[in-house]
Protein backbone atom coordinates (compact mmCIF):
# COMPACT_ATOMS: atom_id res chain seq x y z
CA UNK A 1 0.00 0.00 0.00
CA UNK A 2 1.43 3.71 -0.35
CA UNK A 3 2.30 5.77 1.96
CA UNK A 4 -0.22 8.19 2.94
CA UNK A 5 -1.27 11.61 4.41
CA UNK A 6 -2.67 9.29 6.86
CA UNK A 7 1.08 7.86 7.56
CA UNK A 8 2.77 11.04 7.86
CA UNK A 9 0.12 11.85 11.02
CA UNK A 10 1.12 8.79 12.52
CA UNK A 11 4.79 9.06 11.80
CA UNK A 12 4.16 12.63 12.92
CA UNK A 13 2.57 11.75 16.43
CA UNK A 14 5.76 9.75 17.59
CA UNK A 15 8.39 11.74 15.48
CA UNK A 16 9.96 12.59 19.51
CA UNK A 17 10.59 9.27 20.00
CA UNK A 18 12.03 8.88 16.65
CA UNK A 19 14.39 11.13 17.03
CA UNK A 20 15.75 10.24 20.01
CA UNK A 21 16.58 6.31 18.60
CA UNK A 22 17.94 8.45 16.14
CA UNK A 23 20.11 10.33 18.53
CA UNK A 24 19.53 13.42 17.50
CA UNK A 25 18.88 15.82 20.56
CA UNK A 26 15.67 17.32 21.06
CA UNK A 27 15.15 21.13 19.90
CA UNK A 28 12.05 22.48 21.72
CA UNK A 29 9.60 23.64 19.05
CA UNK A 30 11.88 22.21 15.79
CA UNK A 31 10.17 19.30 14.36
CA UNK A 32 12.63 17.23 12.00
CA UNK A 33 11.83 16.24 8.22
CA UNK A 34 10.77 12.37 8.93
CA UNK A 35 8.96 11.99 5.49
CA UNK A 36 6.57 8.79 4.88
CA UNK A 37 8.15 7.22 1.60
CA UNK A 38 6.19 4.85 -0.78
CA UNK A 39 5.47 1.98 1.35
CA UNK A 40 3.27 1.31 4.26
CA UNK A 41 1.68 -2.25 5.17
CA UNK A 42 -1.61 -2.43 7.68
CA UNK A 43 -2.20 -5.36 9.54
CA UNK A 44 -5.61 -5.37 11.65
CA UNK A 45 -5.08 -7.75 15.07
CA UNK A 46 -7.84 -9.77 16.35
CA UNK A 47 -8.69 -10.13 19.61
CA UNK A 48 -8.58 -13.84 20.90
CA UNK A 49 -9.48 -15.00 17.53
CA UNK A 50 -13.11 -14.03 18.09
CA UNK A 51 -12.93 -11.74 15.01
CA UNK A 52 -13.22 -8.69 16.93
CA UNK A 53 -10.79 -5.29 16.02
CA UNK A 54 -8.05 -5.71 18.89
CA UNK A 55 -5.85 -2.36 16.68
CA UNK A 56 -4.03 -2.07 13.91
CA UNK A 57 -0.08 -2.54 13.47
CA UNK A 58 1.38 0.22 11.08
CA UNK A 59 4.53 -0.59 9.24
CA UNK A 60 6.11 2.49 7.47
CA UNK A 61 8.67 3.28 4.99
CA UNK A 62 10.52 7.14 6.01
CA UNK A 63 13.03 8.82 5.00
CA UNK A 64 14.64 10.77 7.07
CA UNK A 65 17.64 14.05 7.60
CA UNK A 66 20.44 11.90 9.14
CA UNK A 67 23.12 11.31 6.95
CA UNK A 68 24.37 8.20 8.77
CA UNK A 69 20.42 6.44 8.74
CA UNK A 70 19.05 8.03 5.78
CA UNK A 71 15.66 5.26 5.70
CA UNK A 72 13.88 3.78 8.72
CA UNK A 73 11.08 1.24 8.98
CA UNK A 74 8.84 2.56 11.49
CA UNK A 75 6.28 -0.08 13.62
CA UNK A 76 3.01 2.02 15.08
CA UNK A 77 0.47 0.56 17.09
CA UNK A 78 -3.23 2.15 16.85
CA UNK A 79 -5.19 0.71 19.59
CA UNK A 80 -8.69 0.20 19.15
CA UNK A 81 -10.01 2.45 22.01
CA UNK A 82 -7.87 5.41 23.33
CA UNK A 83 -6.56 5.49 26.81
CA UNK A 84 -3.74 7.36 27.09
CA UNK A 85 -2.70 10.84 25.87
CA UNK A 86 -1.34 9.79 22.47
CA UNK A 87 -3.65 7.59 20.03
CA UNK A 88 -0.86 5.84 19.01
CA UNK A 89 1.81 3.87 20.35
CA UNK A 90 5.49 3.68 18.73
CA UNK A 91 6.61 -0.22 19.26
CA UNK A 92 10.01 -0.39 17.09
CA UNK A 93 12.03 1.19 14.25
CA UNK A 94 14.67 -0.26 12.08
CA UNK A 95 17.42 1.77 10.57
CA UNK A 96 18.85 1.27 7.24
CA UNK A 97 21.81 2.77 5.51
CA UNK A 98 20.42 1.75 2.21
CA UNK A 99 17.22 1.71 0.62
CA UNK A 100 15.11 -1.44 1.28
CA UNK A 101 11.63 -2.35 0.69
CA UNK A 102 9.63 -2.73 3.62
CA UNK A 103 9.05 -5.77 5.34
CA UNK A 104 7.28 -6.62 8.83
CA UNK A 105 9.82 -7.23 11.88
Amino acid sequence: MDASEYAQELVYLVSKTIETHLNLLPVPGKRRTLEAKQMMIIRVLKNKGEGENDGKMYYIKCKTEVAEWPWIFVKVYEPPLVTDVSRVGFRAMKKMKEEYKLVTF
